[in-house]
């Protein structure tokens, strides 16, 4: 189900020097029942986690007192009082949890990962090349190993993540075949929700962002940027464009006529305004300039350290 609800995300921590574990989501025409998670708070008729096998989930209404309760796929739900948890399978896979108000329903997409400890030395997971991943470094501060891998196939491809996004936007292209393997931060999808709302207020009328590389594992990354380390192999970075009527080329934002770099900038000065207003969302942000196999896009992250690039 997908609601009709126009969304907008604030994240405000309840102290000065808040993370994301303090996170609010929040819709401008507010519906009957808001999702607590973990922390988060959500007006999202879907929403998407990702945990680890046998991981608890404490969830919490706004409207306890007229909710009919929690229902889960599999994993156990144990009262809490006035939360519920839910402890996730040891099996990896989709998990719905749905709780319904009146008519207001909510459902939270669990997917169960594949722990990293799973990866092979040679970086192999379940006959699949990852590659093996770098040791963490201090330009990524919110970038380490990841906690697992989220098994992909045709049947959750679909699978909302958030409102506008799913699994799809951001599994990796260059994985042949089924099942594949993706990495995703929460805090990427939520970055990304942000800044379609908040492109959306400056009158751009579109439905979502184009994500055209999400996640890219460490063995397809180096043959892209001949690096080892970078935001997509940990889940945390989208390649996005603006494509509202599916022609493949970036909108013209500034309404010059023309399709180009100057449009990709555009889009990365409204990812600045984000930063700006939320700066626990603070990461990469770089546009890129046509060549001969693509055309213009920008990258953004949630890497915690700011970096800015032109190419």
């Amino acid at each position: 189900m997908r609601s009709f609800v126009v969304f907008w995300v604030l994240l405000a921590g309840v102290a000065a020097g808040a993370t994301l574990s303090d996170a609010t989501v929040r819709a401008q025409v507010r519906p009957r029942l808001a999702v607590d998670i973990n922390g988060y708070i959500y007006n999202w008729d879907e929403i998407g986690r990702f945990v680890l096998p046998g991981e608890t989930l404490r969830l919490a209404t706004s409207d306890d007192a007229n909710s009919s309760g929690w229902v889960a796929s599999a994993g156990e739900l144990v009262d809490a009082g006035k939360a519920t948890c839910w402890v996730a399978p040891q099996e990896p896979g989709l998990y719905p949890i749905i709780v319904t108000s009146g008519t207001a329903v909510r459902r939270i997409n669990a997917f169960v990962m594949i722990p990293f400890d799973s990866l092979s030395r040679r970086g192999y997971l379940r006959d699949v090349r990852i590659g093996r991943y770098p040791k963490p470094i201090e330009e990524y501060p919110n970038f380490t190993k990841p906690k697992g891998f989220i098994i992909t196939t045709p049947d959750n491809l679909d699978t909302h993540v958030s409102p506008h996004y799913t699994l799809r936007d951001f599994a990796s292209r260059t994985m042949r075949g089924f099942p594949k393997y993706t990495v995703l931060c929460e805090e990427l999808v939520i970055k990304l929700e942000m800044l379609t709302d908040l492109v959306k207020s400056h009158g751009v009328r579109f439905d979502r962002l184009t994500v055209f590389s999400g996640y890219r594992p460490p063995a397809h990354n180096w043959r892209v940027e001949r690096g080892r380390n970078s935001a997509h192999i940990y889940g945390g970075a989208a390649d996005i464009i603006i494509d509202a009527n599916n022609d493949g080329r970036f909108d013209d934002l500034n309404h010059d006529g023309r399709s180009n770099s100057t449009d990709a900038k555009v889009l990365a000065g409204y990812a600045e305004e984000l930063e700006a207003e939320h700066p626990e969302l603070v990461g990469g942000i770089g546009w890129y300039s046509r060549t001969r196999s693509r055309g213009p896009f920008i990258h953004v992250d949630v890497r915690g350290k700011h970096a800015r690039w032109h190419q």
